[in-house]
């Protein structure tokens, strides 16, 4: 909006109190209208009975308006009857996404976040914490659940009546992050829940679709009428024809997939809270051929072998291996790089172990450009993936291999990689990192694989 210069000279001599007034009652007025304004989607609107049931879990496709469901319910939750009145506001809240950093960007900052929906929502960070606050004094505590350090913080995180999980089934610790929450969920006569994801068959995830105090609504990509064509348009031609279109589209969850070499349930058996202390650990890396954004991640895995020899499940005495970090994701040639020798000290690794056919060479190079000081090899595939995977599996099925607490990317493709399929980049690390540990001696990798 223009002012006039009429308008302009009224403001100029306008008390700083009368203008922080006329600036509330402008944002009083641009939170009704949009209010007003919205049109749900029949999943995004929450169960009568929501508040008298532990959560509402509402699962759909991308673009289905999770965030934007959640984000509504929670100011209408602050801006209601109080839970507790004596606290400010009369409410006080969790927020828990996969980071705090998400939570910042997504929950609340974002195009479907609470200011979306409440313009005078406001974020603070304190000593205390970061938090969401509103005009009547009611907060919100903003959490990740990524690392040791996040549930510490959500251990000790104070007394709740509502708590929102943004993006669930995308935390790395969701176990952790259920079981603390639910400890400081006691504000008011009806504390609950509400949590907003695209469905992955993680066992919390499927754990909670079969609870009787969670209520379950669903949306797909192709009936969010409100998302722009072309983009409804895109996700669709991304993922047709393929498992995943259930999964990312249609908000399911996908069950174990024939032929797959990993299974849910084995992962989940073979899962453990803590690795033992380990004989010898490496940092493997599965380099993309280039670094535009159309090309694959940058697979970076930390795995270790304990020093302690124990029976598997089929009586053979040997060291256990143990899957600790995934690193990898999309970036530019110089943070994988980065990224990995950091990971190298962090971990007090043995080696950095990479491979490098189909264009892998240049790791190596931004590698000691980094720190010529690391311990850096080289492995060379001799035998398709299946083949190379296939050992790697039945270290799984023996119990001698496992993945500490939770990594929902690497068991995504672990759990929904078909042999005969192109192997995605977090699974390939993960079979070099546990061949160089369990199956190959040091230095003759190459010719084992």
């Amino acid at each position: 909006m223009t002012l006039t210069a009429e308008q302009r000279a009224r403001l100029e001599r306008m008390s700083p109190a009368a203008l922080r007034a006329l600036r509330d009652r402008l944002a009083d007025r641009l939170w009704h209208d949009r209010w007003n304004a919205w049109t749900p989607y029949e999943w995004q609107v929450p169960p009568a009975e929501v508040e008298t049931h532990g959560m509402w879990l509402q699962l759909g496709g991308r673009g289905t308006g999770k965030t934007d469901g959640c984000a509504r319910y929670v100011v209408e939750h602050v801006n209601g009857p109080p839970c507790d009145d004596r606290i400010p506001g009369g409410h006080r809240l969790s927020i828990i996404a996969p980071t705090q950093g998400d939570a910042v960007e997504s929950a609340v900052n974002g195009p479907s976040g609470l200011r979306a929906h409440d313009p005078r929502v406001v974020v603070r960070t304190t000593v205390g914490g970061t938090h969401v606050r509103w005009p009547s004094g009611a907060e919100a505590k903003l959490f990740g659940a990524h690392s040791p350090d996040d549930i510490e913080r959500l251990r000790s995180g104070g007394n709740r009546c509502l708590v929102w999980l943004e993006e669930a089934a995308a935390m790395r610790r969701l176990g952790d992050a259920l079981t603390h929450s639910a400890m400081g969920l006691r504000l008011g006569l009806r504390p609950h829940y509400i949590a907003s994801t695209t469905p992955k068959p993680r066992r919390e995830i499927r754990d909670l679709i079969g609870r009787d105090d969670v209520l379950v609504t669903r949306g797909r990509t192709r009936d969010a009428t409100h998302l722009p064509e072309l983009m409804r348009t895109k996700l669709i031609a991304q993922y047709a024809g393929t498992r995943l279109e259930r999964q990312e589209l249609d908000g399911e969850v996908i069950t174990d997939v024939e032929g797959a070499l990993w299974s849910w349930s084995l992962l989940d058996a073979t899962r453990v809270g803590a690795m033992p202390d380990t004989a010898r650990l490496v940092v493997a890396v599965d380099p993309a051929a280039t670094s535009t954004d159309e090309a694959d991640e940058m697979g970076i895995i930390v795995a270790g072998l304990s020093q302690q020899y124990v029976p598997d499940r089929n009586g053979t005495v040997r060291q256990h291996g143990y899957v600790l970090d995934d690193l990898s994701g999309r970036m530019p040639p110089i943070e994988a790089a980065r990224r990995a020798v950091q990971a190298y000290h962090a971990h007090r690794a043995d080696a950095i172990v990479a491979e490098v056919n189909n264009g892998g060479e240049w790791i190596g190079t931004v590698v000691r450009q980094v720190d010529p000081t690391v311990n850096y090899r080289t492995v060379t595939a001799s035998r398709g993936k299946a083949t190379r995977a296939e050992p790697v599996a039945a270290l799984f099925e023996q119990q001698a291999a496992h993945i500490v607490n939770g990594l929902p990317g690497l068991e995504e493709q672990l759990a929904t990689w078909v042999p005969g399929e192109s192997s995605p980049d977090r699974l390939d690390a993960m079979v070099w990192a546990l061949t160089d540990l369990m199956l190959a001696s040091a230095g003759n990798l190459a010719a084992v694989v």
